[in-house]
Protein backbone atom coordinates (compact mmCIF):
# COMPACT_ATOMS: atom_id res chain seq x y z
CA UNK A 1 0.00 0.00 0.00
CA UNK A 2 0.83 3.55 -0.62
CA UNK A 3 0.73 6.37 1.88
CA UNK A 4 0.80 9.97 0.92
CA UNK A 5 2.81 12.36 3.88
CA UNK A 6 2.08 16.19 2.39
CA UNK A 7 4.37 19.26 3.86
CA UNK A 8 3.31 22.05 5.49
CA UNK A 9 3.54 25.95 6.14
CA UNK A 10 3.10 27.90 8.87
CA UNK A 11 1.05 30.89 7.94
CA UNK A 12 1.00 32.24 11.67
CA UNK A 13 3.76 31.56 14.54
CA UNK A 14 3.45 33.16 17.62
CA UNK A 15 6.00 32.38 20.49
CA UNK A 16 3.92 32.75 24.22
CA UNK A 17 6.55 31.90 26.41
CA UNK A 18 9.05 29.33 27.18
CA UNK A 19 8.03 26.79 29.63
CA UNK A 20 9.45 24.78 32.33
CA UNK A 21 9.50 21.78 30.22
CA UNK A 22 11.92 23.40 27.97
CA UNK A 23 9.16 23.85 24.73
CA UNK A 24 7.78 26.47 24.19
CA UNK A 25 4.44 27.77 24.08
CA UNK A 26 2.69 28.84 20.37
CA UNK A 27 0.37 29.35 18.70
CA UNK A 28 0.12 29.10 14.95
CA UNK A 29 -2.05 27.98 11.47
CA UNK A 30 -0.70 25.26 9.67
CA UNK A 31 -1.47 24.42 6.28
CA UNK A 32 -0.87 21.62 4.14
CA UNK A 33 0.39 21.37 0.78
CA UNK A 34 0.35 19.57 -1.91
CA UNK A 35 4.38 18.32 -1.68
CA UNK A 36 4.48 14.69 -0.64
CA UNK A 37 6.77 12.09 0.44
CA UNK A 38 5.07 8.74 -0.02
CA UNK A 39 5.51 5.69 2.27
CA UNK A 40 5.43 2.23 0.33
CA UNK A 41 4.50 -0.83 2.67
CA UNK A 42 4.16 -4.29 2.16
CA UNK A 43 3.82 -7.39 4.39
CA UNK A 44 7.49 -8.82 4.81
CA UNK A 45 8.63 -12.30 6.59
CA UNK A 46 11.78 -11.55 8.06
CA UNK A 47 10.23 -8.71 10.67
CA UNK A 48 10.37 -4.54 10.03
CA UNK A 49 12.35 -3.00 7.98
CA UNK A 50 12.83 1.01 7.05
CA UNK A 51 14.63 2.44 4.50
CA UNK A 52 14.19 5.68 2.30
CA UNK A 53 15.40 6.84 -0.50
CA UNK A 54 18.08 10.11 0.25
CA UNK A 55 20.55 8.40 2.05
CA UNK A 56 20.96 11.53 4.21
CA UNK A 57 17.52 10.54 6.30
CA UNK A 58 18.42 8.21 9.14
CA UNK A 59 16.34 5.11 9.50
CA UNK A 60 17.81 2.87 12.49
CA UNK A 61 16.21 2.32 15.43
CA UNK A 62 16.94 5.38 16.99
CA UNK A 63 15.32 7.64 14.22
CA UNK A 64 12.22 8.99 14.48
CA UNK A 65 10.98 6.71 11.97
CA UNK A 66 12.17 3.91 13.63
CA UNK A 67 10.76 5.28 17.05
CA UNK A 68 7.07 5.52 15.42
CA UNK A 69 7.48 2.23 14.60
CA UNK A 70 8.76 1.15 18.24
CA UNK A 71 5.77 3.30 19.52
CA UNK A 72 2.55 1.74 17.83
CA UNK A 73 4.21 -1.50 18.45
CA UNK A 74 4.49 -0.87 22.05
CA UNK A 75 1.04 0.79 22.55
CA UNK A 76 -0.94 -1.58 20.47
CA UNK A 77 0.56 -4.66 21.41
CA UNK A 78 0.72 -5.75 17.64
CA UNK A 79 4.35 -6.14 15.93
CA UNK A 80 3.81 -5.37 12.62
CA UNK A 81 6.32 -7.09 9.99
CA UNK A 82 6.18 -4.90 7.06
CA UNK A 83 8.95 -3.42 4.31
CA UNK A 84 8.54 0.18 4.87
CA UNK A 85 10.31 2.36 1.90
CA UNK A 86 10.08 6.16 2.16
CA UNK A 87 10.36 7.94 -1.19
CA UNK A 88 11.48 11.52 0.15
CA UNK A 89 10.93 14.62 -1.98
CA UNK A 90 10.50 17.28 0.81
CA UNK A 91 13.34 19.06 1.71
CA UNK A 92 15.29 17.49 5.35
CA UNK A 93 15.39 20.01 7.61
CA UNK A 94 13.62 22.49 5.45
CA UNK A 95 10.74 23.79 8.32
CA UNK A 96 8.15 21.96 6.03
CA UNK A 97 7.41 19.14 8.45
CA UNK A 98 8.89 16.46 6.63
CA UNK A 99 10.41 14.17 9.33
CA UNK A 100 6.62 14.59 11.17
CA UNK A 101 4.38 14.10 8.16
CA UNK A 102 6.26 10.88 7.93
CA UNK A 103 5.80 9.96 11.22
CA UNK A 104 2.00 10.50 10.90
CA UNK A 105 1.84 8.92 7.75
CA UNK A 106 3.53 5.59 9.38
CA UNK A 107 1.20 5.56 12.60
CA UNK A 108 -1.74 5.68 10.31
CA UNK A 109 -0.61 3.04 7.90
CA UNK A 110 0.26 0.50 10.61
CA UNK A 111 -2.89 1.30 12.49
CA UNK A 112 -4.94 0.04 8.82
CA UNK A 113 -2.70 -2.48 7.86
CA UNK A 114 -2.62 -4.20 11.45
CA UNK A 115 -6.88 -3.94 11.50
CA UNK A 116 -7.09 -0.91 13.70
CA UNK A 117 -6.15 -1.49 16.88
CA UNK A 118 -5.64 1.95 17.68
CA UNK A 119 -8.34 5.21 18.01
CA UNK A 120 -7.86 8.17 16.48
CA UNK A 121 -7.40 9.82 19.83
CA UNK A 122 -5.03 6.99 20.81
CA UNK A 123 -2.96 7.87 17.51
CA UNK A 124 -2.63 11.85 18.48
CA UNK A 125 -1.69 10.88 21.92
CA UNK A 126 0.77 8.53 20.46
CA UNK A 127 2.21 11.14 17.24
CA UNK A 128 2.16 14.23 20.31
CA UNK A 129 5.16 12.03 21.97
CA UNK A 130 7.11 11.53 19.00
CA UNK A 131 6.79 15.53 17.69
CA UNK A 132 4.94 18.71 18.18
CA UNK A 133 3.75 18.89 14.43
CA UNK A 134 3.01 15.39 14.13
CA UNK A 135 -0.95 15.79 15.72
CA UNK A 136 -1.37 18.62 12.93
CA UNK A 137 -0.76 15.65 10.07
CA UNK A 138 -2.86 12.81 11.67
CA UNK A 139 -6.07 15.30 11.95
CA UNK A 140 -6.01 15.02 7.71
CA UNK A 141 -7.31 18.84 7.71
CA UNK A 142 -6.07 21.70 5.27
CA UNK A 143 -6.12 24.04 7.75
CA UNK A 144 -5.19 23.66 11.44
CA UNK A 145 -4.93 26.22 14.40
CA UNK A 146 -2.34 24.71 16.72
CA UNK A 147 -1.68 25.82 20.14
CA UNK A 148 0.78 24.72 23.28
CA UNK A 149 3.69 23.58 21.76
CA UNK A 150 1.63 23.30 18.34
CA UNK A 151 0.35 19.61 19.49
CA UNK A 152 -3.09 20.80 20.68
CA UNK A 153 -4.69 21.43 16.93
CA UNK A 154 -8.22 22.64 16.10
CA UNK A 155 -9.21 22.19 12.45
CA UNK A 156 -10.54 24.73 10.55
CA UNK A 157 -13.09 23.32 8.31
CA UNK A 158 -12.90 25.83 5.51
CA UNK A 159 -11.11 25.14 2.89
CA UNK A 160 -8.92 27.58 0.77
CA UNK A 161 -7.39 26.90 -2.38
CA UNK A 162 -3.79 29.08 -2.06
CA UNK A 163 -1.07 28.95 -4.15
CA UNK A 164 2.68 29.36 -2.88
CA UNK A 165 6.22 29.48 -4.85
CA UNK A 166 8.65 27.30 -1.76
CA UNK A 167 12.29 28.82 -2.21
CA UNK A 168 14.34 26.09 -0.45
CA UNK A 169 18.69 27.72 -0.36
CA UNK A 170 21.07 24.39 0.17
CA UNK A 171 21.70 24.02 4.17
CA UNK A 172 19.41 22.91 6.87
CA UNK A 173 18.40 24.79 9.84
CA UNK A 174 17.63 22.63 13.29
CA UNK A 175 14.84 23.95 14.45
CA UNK A 176 15.77 23.37 18.54
CA UNK A 177 18.79 26.00 17.77
CA UNK A 178 16.43 28.49 16.73
CA UNK A 179 13.86 28.35 19.65
CA UNK A 180 16.55 28.32 22.21
CA UNK A 181 17.62 31.36 21.02
CA UNK A 182 13.72 33.16 21.58
CA UNK A 183 14.31 35.77 24.06
CA UNK A 184 11.60 38.07 22.94
CA UNK A 185 7.26 36.77 23.38
CA UNK A 186 4.24 37.86 21.81
CA UNK A 187 2.64 38.35 24.98
CA UNK A 188 0.18 40.57 24.05
CA UNK A 189 -2.94 39.83 22.93
CA UNK A 190 -4.03 40.03 19.05
CA UNK A 191 -6.40 39.03 16.60
CA UNK A 192 -4.19 37.70 13.66
CA UNK A 193 -5.16 34.53 14.10
CA UNK A 194 -9.18 34.93 14.22
CA UNK A 195 -8.59 37.65 10.76
CA UNK A 196 -6.93 34.95 9.25
CA UNK A 197 -9.99 32.06 9.67
CA UNK A 198 -12.51 34.79 9.00
CA UNK A 199 -10.27 35.81 5.73
CA UNK A 200 -10.71 31.96 4.35
CA UNK A 201 -14.08 32.47 3.58
CA UNK A 202 -13.97 35.68 2.05
CA UNK A 203 -13.87 37.01 -1.46
CA UNK A 204 -10.25 38.04 -1.26
CA UNK A 205 -9.15 34.95 0.73
CA UNK A 206 -5.54 35.09 -0.78
CA UNK A 207 -4.43 38.95 -0.39
CA UNK A 208 -5.77 39.03 3.23
CA UNK A 209 -4.76 35.93 4.35
CA UNK A 210 -1.41 37.21 2.69
CA UNK A 211 -1.90 40.75 4.89
CA UNK A 212 -1.62 38.29 8.42
CA UNK A 213 1.39 36.50 7.69
CA UNK A 214 3.35 36.46 10.73
CA UNK A 215 6.40 33.95 11.97
CA UNK A 216 8.10 35.35 15.65
CA UNK A 217 11.05 33.37 14.54
CA UNK A 218 11.76 34.61 11.17
CA UNK A 219 14.11 37.51 12.56
CA UNK A 220 16.19 34.82 14.25
CA UNK A 221 16.56 32.99 10.79
CA UNK A 222 17.13 36.18 9.24
CA UNK A 223 20.36 37.17 11.20
CA UNK A 224 21.74 33.68 11.30
CA UNK A 225 20.75 33.34 7.09
CA UNK A 226 21.36 36.86 5.62
CA UNK A 227 20.48 35.29 2.01
CA UNK A 228 16.61 34.84 3.13
CA UNK A 229 16.03 38.43 3.43
CA UNK A 230 16.81 38.39 -0.69
CA UNK A 231 14.79 35.72 -1.39
CA UNK A 232 11.79 36.82 0.30
CA UNK A 233 12.73 40.76 -1.60
CA UNK A 234 12.58 38.43 -4.92
CA UNK A 235 9.30 36.34 -4.02
CA UNK A 236 8.01 39.81 -3.30
CA UNK A 237 9.89 41.35 -6.69
CA UNK A 238 7.95 38.41 -8.37
CA UNK A 239 4.62 39.26 -7.35
CA UNK A 240 3.96 37.36 -4.02
CA UNK A 241 1.60 39.30 -2.05
CA UNK A 242 3.36 38.27 0.99
CA UNK A 243 6.24 36.08 1.76
CA UNK A 244 7.52 34.08 5.32
CA UNK A 245 9.57 31.90 6.64
CA UNK A 246 8.25 28.71 7.52
CA UNK A 247 8.74 27.75 11.00
CA UNK A 248 12.25 27.80 11.72
CA UNK A 249 13.15 27.79 7.73
CA UNK A 250 15.28 27.85 5.88
CA UNK A 251 12.07 27.63 3.53
CA UNK A 252 10.87 31.07 2.47
CA UNK A 253 6.93 30.68 1.15
CA UNK A 254 5.35 33.25 -1.03
CA UNK A 255 1.17 33.59 -1.62
CA UNK A 256 0.81 34.28 -5.09
CA UNK A 257 -2.58 34.20 -7.37
CA UNK A 258 -2.71 30.57 -8.94
CA UNK A 259 -2.52 32.84 -12.58
CA UNK A 260 1.23 33.86 -11.12
CA UNK A 261 2.38 31.55 -9.57
CA UNK A 262 3.86 29.24 -12.08
CA UNK A 263 5.30 32.27 -14.15
CA UNK A 264 6.61 33.67 -11.34
CA UNK A 265 8.42 30.01 -10.15
CA UNK A 266 10.09 29.81 -13.85
CA UNK A 267 11.68 33.25 -12.68
CA UNK A 268 12.89 32.38 -9.54
CA UNK A 269 14.04 29.17 -10.86
CA UNK A 270 16.78 30.96 -12.79
CA UNK A 271 17.45 33.49 -9.67
CA UNK A 272 17.45 30.90 -7.30
CA UNK A 273 19.19 27.71 -9.67
CA UNK A 274 19.01 23.70 -9.08
CA UNK A 275 22.63 23.45 -9.92
CA UNK A 276 23.40 25.63 -7.03
CA UNK A 277 21.22 23.03 -5.10
CA UNK A 278 18.46 25.41 -4.35
CA UNK A 279 14.70 24.06 -4.31
CA UNK A 280 12.34 26.14 -6.12
CA UNK A 281 8.44 24.25 -6.21
CA UNK A 282 4.78 25.42 -6.78
CA UNK A 283 2.16 23.96 -4.07
CA UNK A 284 -1.60 24.62 -2.99
CA UNK A 285 -3.51 23.44 -0.21
CA UNK A 286 -3.85 20.28 -0.04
Amino acid sequence: MVFIAPAKVNLYLKVIRRRDDGYHEIETVFERISLFDRLNIRPSENGPSIACSDPAVPTGPDSLMGKTLSAFSELSGKQPAFDIYLEKKIPIGAGLGGGSSDSAALLLALNEMSGGPLSREQLKELGAGLGSDVPFFLEDCSIGIGTGRGEQVKRVEIKPELWHILVTPPFEVLSKDVYSRVSAFGLTKDRGVDRMVTAFSGPEEAKDIASDLRNDLQAIVLRDYPVLGRVISELLGAGAMGALVSGSGPTVFGVFDRENAQKAAAILEKVFPAEENWRVCVARTY
